[in-house]
Protein backbone atom coordinates (compact mmCIF):
# COMPACT_ATOMS: atom_id res chain seq x y z
CA UNK A 1 0.00 0.00 0.00
CA UNK A 2 1.60 3.31 -0.94
CA UNK A 3 1.53 6.08 1.38
CA UNK A 4 -1.16 8.43 -0.33
CA UNK A 5 -3.61 5.07 -0.71
CA UNK A 6 -2.80 4.54 3.74
CA UNK A 7 -2.73 8.52 4.51
CA UNK A 8 -6.78 8.12 2.34
CA UNK A 9 -7.42 4.44 4.07
CA UNK A 10 -6.34 5.89 7.03
CA UNK A 11 -8.86 9.18 7.35
CA UNK A 12 -11.89 7.25 6.17
CA UNK A 13 -11.37 5.02 8.99
CA UNK A 14 -11.26 7.71 11.48
CA UNK A 15 -14.09 9.95 9.96
CA UNK A 16 -16.02 6.70 9.68
CA UNK A 17 -15.54 5.84 13.56
CA UNK A 18 -16.00 9.62 14.39
CA UNK A 19 -19.74 9.35 12.17
CA UNK A 20 -20.58 5.70 13.63
CA UNK A 21 -20.16 6.89 16.75
CA UNK A 22 -22.29 10.35 16.00
CA UNK A 23 -25.28 7.53 14.93
CA UNK A 24 -25.12 5.60 18.01
CA UNK A 25 -25.31 8.47 20.20
CA UNK A 26 -28.27 10.04 18.20
CA UNK A 27 -29.52 6.26 18.33
CA UNK A 28 -29.30 6.48 22.48
CA UNK A 29 -31.12 9.58 22.69
CA UNK A 30 -34.21 8.22 21.22
CA UNK A 31 -33.65 5.10 23.33
CA UNK A 32 -33.70 2.96 20.64
CA UNK A 33 -30.73 0.32 22.66
CA UNK A 34 -33.77 -0.04 25.59
CA UNK A 35 -37.26 0.22 24.39
CA UNK A 36 -38.30 -3.50 23.44
CA UNK A 37 -39.82 -3.87 19.84
CA UNK A 38 -43.22 -4.46 21.01
CA UNK A 39 -45.85 -7.56 20.30
CA UNK A 40 -47.79 -5.40 17.60
CA UNK A 41 -45.12 -3.62 15.66
CA UNK A 42 -43.32 -7.05 14.90
CA UNK A 43 -46.48 -8.49 13.89
CA UNK A 44 -47.07 -5.00 11.73
CA UNK A 45 -44.05 -6.16 9.95
CA UNK A 46 -44.65 -9.47 9.07
CA UNK A 47 -47.81 -8.54 7.92
CA UNK A 48 -46.37 -6.00 5.69
CA UNK A 49 -43.55 -8.71 4.79
CA UNK A 50 -46.75 -10.95 3.68
CA UNK A 51 -48.55 -8.48 1.62
CA UNK A 52 -45.24 -7.15 -0.28
CA UNK A 53 -43.55 -10.86 -0.94
CA UNK A 54 -45.68 -13.57 -1.19
CA UNK A 55 -45.65 -14.87 -4.30
CA UNK A 56 -49.43 -16.16 -4.45
CA UNK A 57 -50.71 -12.89 -4.06
CA UNK A 58 -50.52 -9.32 -6.23
CA UNK A 59 -47.80 -7.06 -5.17
CA UNK A 60 -50.55 -4.27 -6.21
CA UNK A 61 -53.30 -4.99 -7.85
CA UNK A 62 -52.95 -5.78 -11.70
CA UNK A 63 -49.44 -6.49 -11.06
CA UNK A 64 -47.38 -10.03 -10.58
CA UNK A 65 -43.72 -11.41 -8.75
CA UNK A 66 -41.82 -12.25 -11.67
CA UNK A 67 -38.39 -13.45 -12.00
CA UNK A 68 -35.23 -13.77 -14.31
CA UNK A 69 -32.35 -16.52 -14.24
CA UNK A 70 -29.32 -14.27 -15.92
CA UNK A 71 -26.41 -16.40 -17.75
CA UNK A 72 -24.68 -16.48 -14.32
CA UNK A 73 -27.17 -17.94 -12.79
CA UNK A 74 -28.42 -15.18 -10.41
CA UNK A 75 -31.84 -14.46 -10.08
CA UNK A 76 -33.59 -11.31 -10.01
CA UNK A 77 -37.21 -10.76 -8.65
CA UNK A 78 -39.51 -8.01 -10.29
CA UNK A 79 -42.90 -7.15 -10.62
CA UNK A 80 -44.71 -6.50 -13.61
CA UNK A 81 -48.26 -5.02 -14.66
CA UNK A 82 -49.80 -2.37 -16.88
CA UNK A 83 -50.20 -2.69 -20.79
CA UNK A 84 -47.85 -6.17 -21.15
CA UNK A 85 -48.98 -6.46 -24.83
CA UNK A 86 -45.28 -7.26 -27.16
CA UNK A 87 -46.44 -3.71 -28.86
CA UNK A 88 -46.53 -1.44 -25.66
CA UNK A 89 -43.66 0.49 -24.95
CA UNK A 90 -41.79 -0.57 -21.80
CA UNK A 91 -40.51 1.55 -18.21
CA UNK A 92 -38.15 0.06 -16.14
CA UNK A 93 -37.55 1.05 -12.70
CA UNK A 94 -34.93 0.53 -10.53
CA UNK A 95 -34.72 1.10 -6.30
CA UNK A 96 -31.50 2.69 -4.85
CA UNK A 97 -30.21 2.08 -0.80
CA UNK A 98 -32.33 0.76 1.25
CA UNK A 99 -35.25 0.15 -1.03
CA UNK A 100 -36.55 -2.70 -3.03
CA UNK A 101 -39.02 -2.61 -6.09
CA UNK A 102 -42.21 -1.21 -3.48
CA UNK A 103 -40.68 2.75 -3.88
CA UNK A 104 -41.70 2.97 -6.89
CA UNK A 105 -45.36 1.98 -6.00
CA UNK A 106 -46.84 5.30 -6.53
CA UNK A 107 -45.64 5.62 -10.35
CA UNK A 108 -46.39 2.03 -11.05
CA UNK A 109 -50.06 2.21 -9.60
CA UNK A 110 -50.56 5.81 -11.78
CA UNK A 111 -53.92 4.64 -14.00
CA UNK A 112 -51.99 7.34 -16.56
CA UNK A 113 -48.39 5.13 -16.88
CA UNK A 114 -50.09 1.89 -16.59
CA UNK A 115 -52.67 2.46 -19.24
CA UNK A 116 -49.56 3.64 -21.80
CA UNK A 117 -46.60 0.64 -20.89
CA UNK A 118 -45.32 -2.15 -20.06
CA UNK A 119 -44.19 -1.78 -16.29
CA UNK A 120 -41.50 -3.38 -14.78
CA UNK A 121 -40.20 -2.57 -11.10
CA UNK A 122 -36.73 -4.76 -10.81
CA UNK A 123 -34.64 -5.86 -7.17
CA UNK A 124 -31.13 -5.40 -7.27
CA UNK A 125 -28.94 -8.26 -6.83
CA UNK A 126 -28.60 -8.37 -3.23
CA UNK A 127 -31.94 -6.39 -2.64
CA UNK A 128 -35.50 -7.56 -2.26
CA UNK A 129 -35.79 -10.82 -3.36
CA UNK A 130 -33.28 -11.29 -6.06
CA UNK A 131 -30.24 -13.66 -5.49
CA UNK A 132 -26.61 -11.72 -4.31
CA UNK A 133 -23.42 -11.90 -5.64
CA UNK A 134 -20.49 -12.65 -3.60
CA UNK A 135 -19.03 -9.37 -4.56
CA UNK A 136 -21.44 -6.34 -6.05
CA UNK A 137 -18.68 -5.38 -8.33
CA UNK A 138 -19.22 -3.36 -11.75
CA UNK A 139 -19.23 -6.28 -13.56
CA UNK A 140 -21.54 -8.56 -12.10
CA UNK A 141 -24.52 -5.90 -10.91
CA UNK A 142 -23.82 -4.17 -14.38
CA UNK A 143 -23.96 -7.53 -16.74
CA UNK A 144 -27.02 -8.94 -14.63
CA UNK A 145 -28.92 -5.72 -14.85
CA UNK A 146 -28.13 -5.12 -18.41
CA UNK A 147 -28.79 -8.57 -19.49
CA UNK A 148 -32.53 -8.38 -17.40
CA UNK A 149 -33.37 -5.39 -19.67
CA UNK A 150 -32.00 -7.07 -23.11
CA UNK A 151 -34.32 -9.97 -22.22
CA UNK A 152 -37.06 -7.97 -21.36
CA UNK A 153 -36.71 -6.15 -24.82
CA UNK A 154 -36.20 -9.20 -27.00
CA UNK A 155 -40.03 -9.76 -25.81
CA UNK A 156 -41.28 -6.74 -27.36
CA UNK A 157 -42.48 -5.49 -31.19
CA UNK A 158 -41.78 -2.15 -30.04
CA UNK A 159 -38.06 -0.50 -29.65
CA UNK A 160 -39.43 2.23 -26.65
CA UNK A 161 -37.47 1.88 -23.22
CA UNK A 162 -37.45 3.93 -20.80
CA UNK A 163 -34.93 3.21 -17.75
CA UNK A 164 -36.40 5.26 -14.47
CA UNK A 165 -33.53 4.55 -11.50
CA UNK A 166 -32.86 5.83 -7.92
CA UNK A 167 -29.67 6.51 -5.58
CA UNK A 168 -27.64 3.32 -6.17
CA UNK A 169 -30.20 2.67 -8.91
CA UNK A 170 -29.16 5.72 -10.62
CA UNK A 171 -25.21 4.90 -10.07
CA UNK A 172 -26.32 1.57 -12.40
CA UNK A 173 -28.58 4.36 -14.54
CA UNK A 174 -25.80 6.48 -15.10
CA UNK A 175 -23.41 3.68 -16.27
CA UNK A 176 -25.91 1.91 -18.16
CA UNK A 177 -26.50 5.50 -19.66
CA UNK A 178 -22.74 6.12 -20.30
CA UNK A 179 -22.15 2.50 -21.37
CA UNK A 180 -24.92 0.78 -23.08
CA UNK A 181 -26.86 3.76 -24.01
CA UNK A 182 -28.09 1.62 -27.28
CA UNK A 183 -30.56 0.31 -24.93
CA UNK A 184 -32.94 3.23 -24.01
CA UNK A 185 -34.91 5.66 -25.51
CA UNK A 186 -34.68 7.72 -22.03
CA UNK A 187 -33.05 7.78 -18.83
CA UNK A 188 -34.44 9.70 -16.17
CA UNK A 189 -32.61 9.51 -13.15
CA UNK A 190 -33.30 10.87 -9.42
CA UNK A 191 -30.74 11.57 -7.00
CA UNK A 192 -27.42 10.75 -7.45
CA UNK A 193 -23.99 11.94 -9.12
CA UNK A 194 -22.34 11.08 -12.32
CA UNK A 195 -19.60 8.68 -11.65
CA UNK A 196 -17.04 10.27 -14.32
CA UNK A 197 -18.40 13.76 -13.71
CA UNK A 198 -17.96 13.58 -10.03
CA UNK A 199 -14.02 11.92 -10.82
CA UNK A 200 -13.67 14.87 -13.04
CA UNK A 201 -14.86 17.64 -10.66
CA UNK A 202 -13.14 16.30 -7.50
CA UNK A 203 -9.59 16.03 -9.67
CA UNK A 204 -10.22 19.51 -11.48
CA UNK A 205 -10.76 21.28 -8.14
CA UNK A 206 -7.58 19.51 -6.14
CA UNK A 207 -5.42 20.03 -8.34
CA UNK A 208 -5.95 24.05 -9.37
CA UNK A 209 -5.48 23.74 -5.34
CA UNK A 210 -2.40 21.82 -5.23
CA UNK A 211 -0.86 24.51 -8.42
CA UNK A 212 -2.21 27.74 -6.12
CA UNK A 213 -0.44 26.14 -2.68
CA UNK A 214 2.69 25.45 -4.91
CA UNK A 215 2.54 28.94 -6.13
CA UNK A 216 1.84 30.48 -2.28
CA UNK A 217 5.17 28.29 -1.48
CA UNK A 218 7.26 30.66 -3.53
CA UNK A 219 5.18 33.73 -2.71
CA UNK A 220 4.22 33.33 1.14
CA UNK A 221 2.82 37.25 1.18
CA UNK A 222 0.22 36.45 -1.14
CA UNK A 223 -2.21 35.28 1.08
CA UNK A 224 -5.07 35.51 -1.98
CA UNK A 225 -3.82 32.34 -3.34
CA UNK A 226 -4.79 30.14 -0.08
CA UNK A 227 -8.53 31.85 -0.54
CA UNK A 228 -8.40 31.40 -4.15
CA UNK A 229 -7.28 27.26 -3.23
CA UNK A 230 -9.99 26.68 -1.16
CA UNK A 231 -12.61 28.75 -3.46
CA UNK A 232 -11.29 25.61 -5.44
CA UNK A 233 -11.91 22.57 -3.14
CA UNK A 234 -14.79 23.89 -1.11
CA UNK A 235 -17.23 22.22 -3.55
CA UNK A 236 -15.47 19.14 -3.13
CA UNK A 237 -15.32 19.78 0.69
CA UNK A 238 -18.68 19.91 0.97
CA UNK A 239 -19.57 17.40 -0.72
CA UNK A 240 -17.77 15.13 1.15
CA UNK A 241 -19.62 16.70 4.71
CA UNK A 242 -22.40 15.72 2.59
CA UNK A 243 -21.87 12.11 2.29
CA UNK A 244 -20.03 11.40 5.43
CA UNK A 245 -22.53 8.53 6.56
CA UNK A 246 -20.27 6.90 3.51
CA UNK A 247 -17.45 6.16 5.32
CA UNK A 248 -18.98 4.24 7.97
CA UNK A 249 -19.86 1.78 5.16
CA UNK A 250 -16.11 1.59 4.36
CA UNK A 251 -15.45 0.36 7.89
CA UNK A 252 -14.27 -3.29 9.11
CA UNK A 253 -16.98 -5.14 8.21
CA UNK A 254 -18.08 -6.09 11.75
CA UNK A 255 -18.51 -2.23 12.37
CA UNK A 256 -19.81 -0.80 8.90
CA UNK A 257 -22.77 -3.35 9.63
CA UNK A 258 -24.03 -1.53 12.83
CA UNK A 259 -25.30 1.48 11.19
CA UNK A 260 -27.60 -0.83 9.51
CA UNK A 261 -29.06 -3.08 12.07
CA UNK A 262 -28.30 -1.32 15.36
CA UNK A 263 -31.66 0.25 17.61
CA UNK A 264 -33.80 -2.25 15.94
CA UNK A 265 -33.04 -0.99 12.42
CA UNK A 266 -33.19 3.02 13.97
CA UNK A 267 -31.32 3.91 10.98
CA UNK A 268 -33.63 2.44 8.21
CA UNK A 269 -36.30 4.13 10.68
CA UNK A 270 -34.69 7.72 10.61
CA UNK A 271 -34.72 7.27 6.53
CA UNK A 272 -38.35 6.21 6.78
CA UNK A 273 -39.26 9.69 8.28
CA UNK A 274 -36.65 11.14 6.21
CA UNK A 275 -38.35 10.00 2.86
CA UNK A 276 -41.97 10.76 4.15
CA UNK A 277 -42.66 6.84 3.59
CA UNK A 278 -46.49 7.39 4.93
CA UNK A 279 -46.09 3.53 6.64
CA UNK A 280 -42.36 2.97 8.72
CA UNK A 281 -43.25 -0.80 8.72
CA UNK A 282 -44.13 -1.02 4.95
CA UNK A 283 -40.86 0.72 4.69
CA UNK A 284 -38.91 -1.53 6.63
CA UNK A 285 -40.68 -4.08 5.12
CA UNK A 286 -39.61 -3.19 1.53
CA UNK A 287 -35.91 -3.21 2.83
CA UNK A 288 -35.85 -6.54 4.42
CA UNK A 289 -37.03 -8.39 1.86
CA UNK A 290 -39.05 -11.79 1.92
CA UNK A 291 -39.42 -13.01 5.75
CA UNK A 292 -38.71 -17.04 6.46
CA UNK A 293 -42.26 -18.13 6.28
CA UNK A 294 -43.04 -16.10 2.74
CA UNK A 295 -39.47 -16.78 0.96
CA UNK A 296 -40.95 -20.24 -0.82
CA UNK A 297 -40.58 -19.80 -4.41
CA UNK A 298 -37.38 -17.30 -4.02
CA UNK A 299 -33.74 -17.75 -4.47
CA UNK A 300 -31.81 -19.36 -1.99
CA UNK A 301 -30.28 -16.33 -0.80
CA UNK A 302 -33.15 -15.13 0.79
CA UNK A 303 -32.88 -17.50 3.49
CA UNK A 304 -29.46 -16.59 3.93
CA UNK A 305 -30.70 -13.03 4.10
CA UNK A 306 -32.63 -13.67 7.11
CA UNK A 307 -29.42 -12.85 8.92
CA UNK A 308 -29.32 -9.48 9.86
CA UNK A 309 -25.56 -9.55 9.33
CA UNK A 310 -25.85 -11.17 6.13
CA UNK A 311 -29.23 -8.60 4.67
CA UNK A 312 -26.69 -5.64 5.74
CA UNK A 313 -23.77 -6.98 3.56
CA UNK A 314 -25.90 -7.33 0.86
CA UNK A 315 -26.98 -4.06 1.00
CA UNK A 316 -23.40 -2.10 1.87
CA UNK A 317 -21.68 -3.83 -0.42
CA UNK A 318 -22.74 -1.35 -2.85
CA UNK A 319 -20.52 1.17 -1.33
CA UNK A 320 -17.71 -1.34 -0.48
CA UNK A 321 -17.43 -3.04 -4.09
CA UNK A 322 -16.71 -0.68 -6.75
CA UNK A 323 -19.73 -0.28 -8.91
CA UNK A 324 -19.41 3.47 -9.18
CA UNK A 325 -15.71 3.54 -10.93
CA UNK A 326 -14.66 -0.18 -11.48
CA UNK A 327 -14.37 -1.49 -15.12
CA UNK A 328 -17.57 -2.66 -16.48
CA UNK A 329 -16.08 -6.10 -18.64
CA UNK A 330 -19.29 -6.25 -20.65
CA UNK A 331 -20.72 -9.68 -21.62
CA UNK A 332 -19.84 -10.79 -25.40
CA UNK A 333 -23.88 -10.33 -26.18
CA UNK A 334 -23.77 -6.85 -25.15
CA UNK A 335 -20.31 -6.27 -26.84
CA UNK A 336 -22.07 -7.03 -29.85
CA UNK A 337 -25.02 -5.12 -29.60
CA UNK A 338 -22.99 -2.36 -28.87
CA UNK A 339 -21.08 -2.64 -31.65
CA UNK A 340 -24.22 -3.07 -33.77
CA UNK A 341 -25.42 0.33 -32.43
CA UNK A 342 -22.57 2.05 -33.44
CA UNK A 343 -22.37 1.07 -37.00
CA UNK A 344 -26.42 1.30 -37.20
CA UNK A 345 -26.02 4.68 -36.01
CA UNK A 346 -23.43 5.91 -38.28
CA UNK A 347 -20.81 6.62 -35.58
CA UNK A 348 -17.13 6.95 -37.16
CA UNK A 349 -15.57 7.45 -33.57
CA UNK A 350 -13.75 10.68 -35.50
CA UNK A 351 -15.01 12.81 -32.93
CA UNK A 352 -15.02 11.07 -29.67
CA UNK A 353 -16.89 11.99 -26.65
CA UNK A 354 -15.26 11.93 -22.95
CA UNK A 355 -15.62 8.91 -21.20
CA UNK A 356 -18.75 8.67 -19.19
CA UNK A 357 -20.47 10.66 -21.62
CA UNK A 358 -24.51 9.71 -22.35
CA UNK A 359 -25.37 7.89 -25.10
CA UNK A 360 -28.97 8.43 -25.36
CA UNK A 361 -31.17 11.53 -23.90
CA UNK A 362 -31.50 11.44 -20.37
CA UNK A 363 -33.14 13.73 -17.97
CA UNK A 364 -31.66 14.05 -14.50
CA UNK A 365 -33.33 15.08 -11.43
CA UNK A 366 -32.39 16.32 -7.60
CA UNK A 367 -34.05 17.76 -4.92
CA UNK A 368 -33.02 21.09 -3.32
CA UNK A 369 -33.40 20.20 -0.36
CA UNK A 370 -31.00 16.49 -0.71
CA UNK A 371 -28.55 16.74 1.75
CA UNK A 372 -26.83 13.83 0.37
CA UNK A 373 -25.62 15.36 -2.91
CA UNK A 374 -24.19 19.37 -3.38
CA UNK A 375 -25.15 20.60 -6.76
CA UNK A 376 -21.95 22.51 -7.70
CA UNK A 377 -19.56 19.49 -7.28
CA UNK A 378 -22.69 16.89 -8.62
CA UNK A 379 -23.20 18.85 -11.76
CA UNK A 380 -20.85 21.49 -12.60
CA UNK A 381 -19.45 20.34 -16.29
CA UNK A 382 -22.30 18.86 -16.92
CA UNK A 383 -23.23 19.76 -20.12
CA UNK A 384 -20.11 18.00 -22.11
CA UNK A 385 -22.09 14.55 -21.21
CA UNK A 386 -25.14 15.17 -22.51
CA UNK A 387 -26.14 13.95 -25.74
CA UNK A 388 -26.53 16.56 -28.26
CA UNK A 389 -30.54 16.48 -29.35
CA UNK A 390 -31.12 16.11 -32.97
CA UNK A 391 -34.42 18.95 -33.46
CA UNK A 392 -37.06 19.55 -31.34
CA UNK A 393 -37.29 16.07 -29.35
CA UNK A 394 -34.73 14.09 -27.70
CA UNK A 395 -33.14 16.62 -25.11
CA UNK A 396 -31.44 16.05 -22.36
CA UNK A 397 -32.50 17.85 -19.08
CA UNK A 398 -30.66 18.70 -15.63
CA UNK A 399 -34.17 19.41 -13.48
CA UNK A 400 -34.11 20.71 -9.63
CA UNK A 401 -37.59 19.92 -7.47
CA UNK A 402 -37.71 23.01 -5.03
CA UNK A 403 -39.10 21.70 -2.33
CA UNK A 404 -37.86 17.73 -3.02
CA UNK A 405 -35.59 15.25 -0.89
CA UNK A 406 -33.45 12.60 -1.67
CA UNK A 407 -36.74 10.21 -2.04
CA UNK A 408 -38.06 12.79 -4.88
CA UNK A 409 -40.72 10.18 -6.22
CA UNK A 410 -42.43 9.86 -2.48
CA UNK A 411 -44.13 12.07 -1.54
CA UNK A 412 -46.26 15.32 -3.76
CA UNK A 413 -45.69 17.01 -5.78
CA UNK A 414 -42.67 15.16 -6.45
CA UNK A 415 -44.37 11.61 -7.11
CA UNK A 416 -46.55 13.35 -9.48
CA UNK A 417 -44.09 15.15 -11.57
CA UNK A 418 -42.06 12.35 -12.38
CA UNK A 419 -45.24 10.68 -13.41
CA UNK A 420 -45.61 13.69 -15.85
CA UNK A 421 -42.06 13.31 -17.27
CA UNK A 422 -42.78 9.48 -17.71
CA UNK A 423 -46.33 10.33 -19.57
CA UNK A 424 -44.56 12.97 -21.72
CA UNK A 425 -41.78 10.59 -22.81
CA UNK A 426 -44.36 7.83 -23.30
CA UNK A 427 -46.18 10.36 -25.70
CA UNK A 428 -43.12 11.71 -27.43
CA UNK A 429 -43.69 15.08 -26.00
CA UNK A 430 -40.65 17.18 -25.75
CA UNK A 431 -39.16 20.48 -25.00
CA UNK A 432 -41.94 23.17 -24.21
CA UNK A 433 -44.84 21.21 -24.32
CA UNK A 434 -43.00 18.87 -21.90
CA UNK A 435 -41.85 21.53 -19.77
CA UNK A 436 -45.88 22.91 -19.32
CA UNK A 437 -47.07 19.58 -18.24
CA UNK A 438 -44.44 19.29 -15.91
CA UNK A 439 -45.35 22.79 -14.52
CA UNK A 440 -48.86 22.09 -14.15
CA UNK A 441 -47.79 19.46 -11.92
CA UNK A 442 -45.34 22.02 -10.40
CA UNK A 443 -44.91 25.23 -11.06
CA UNK A 444 -41.34 25.38 -9.31
CA UNK A 445 -39.63 22.80 -10.84
CA UNK A 446 -36.81 24.38 -12.39
CA UNK A 447 -35.00 22.84 -15.88
CA UNK A 448 -31.85 24.06 -15.02
CA UNK A 449 -29.53 22.40 -17.97
CA UNK A 450 -31.38 21.92 -21.54
CA UNK A 451 -29.29 19.93 -24.83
Amino acid sequence: MGLASFVRTAVTTVIGIVSLNLFVLGAASTGAFVLPVGKKKKEARLQAQSELWDLSAQPLPGFHHKFFEAADGVNLHYVEGGDTSPGSPLVIFIHGFPDSWFVWHHQLSAPAIQQKAHLIAVDLPGYGGSDSFPRASATAILSSIASFIIAQKEKKTRETCILVTHDWGSIVGFRLASEAGFLFTRCIILNALHPSLAVENMTRATSNASRMLQTYVRHPTNFALIQSAFRSVKPFLTQLKCSYYVSVFLLPRPLARQLYKMGDFWFLRLLSRVSKFPNEEAFLASSFGPSKSSADGYPAAILARQSVNKRADDKIAYYRDGLALGKWKKPENIQLLAAASETNSGSTGVLEQKEGSFKCPVTIIYGARDTAFHRRFCFEGLEEYLLPSKGKTGKSYLVCFPRGGHWTMVSSPGRETIEMLIESELNGIDGEEMKERVWAADKDVKFEIEK
